[in-house]
């Protein structure tokens, strides 16, 4: 983990104290297109291009040599600086050339998005719950 020297904390915690987080946001995010922009033209015309990397929270931790239990106290202590970065992230996920598979899972998973409660798993059956009355259509 990356310490500043002056306090003794992360470099994110830092960056959160200092309002700054959204600055190493944009580092990290610029960082993942380098490796595309890295390669001669030369050998872009030889080689497939390289696809840019998917700026996402796993990988901002890496980046800043964290794991997901700092990342987590980190939010709830900075709630607000953590609100914007999940904000980058989204638009991120969003403008990216990843799957709609792949998008779709990212943003449950990491950014919290869920589908409000139109199934559900009850002793290992699908139960499917409907909230319109079919009779009413065309009414």
């Amino acid at each position: 983990m990356e310490q500043t020297e002056e306090f003794g904390e992360s470099l994110l915690e830092y960056a959160c104290r200092q309002g700054l987080l959204h600055t190493l946001a944009e580092e990290y995010v610029l960082s993942c297109g380098e490796s595309a922009s890295d390669e001669s033209q030369s050998e872009k015309k030889r080689e497939k291009k390289k696809k840019k990397r998917f700026p996402n929270v796993a990988g901002f931790c890496r980046y800043f040599r964290v794991g997901e239990a700092e990342y987590a106290c980190l939010c709830a202590k900075y709630p607000t600086e953590f609100d914007r970065l999940g904000a980058l992230f989204e638009d991120e996920a969003l403008n990216s050339e990843v799957s709609p598979t792949i998008l779709s899972a990212y943003l449950k998973k990491r950014l919290g998005y869920e589908k409000s409660g139109g199934s559900e798993v009850c002793d290992g059956q699908l139960k499917i719950v409907f909230d319109h009355d079919i009779m009413e259509d065309g009414e």
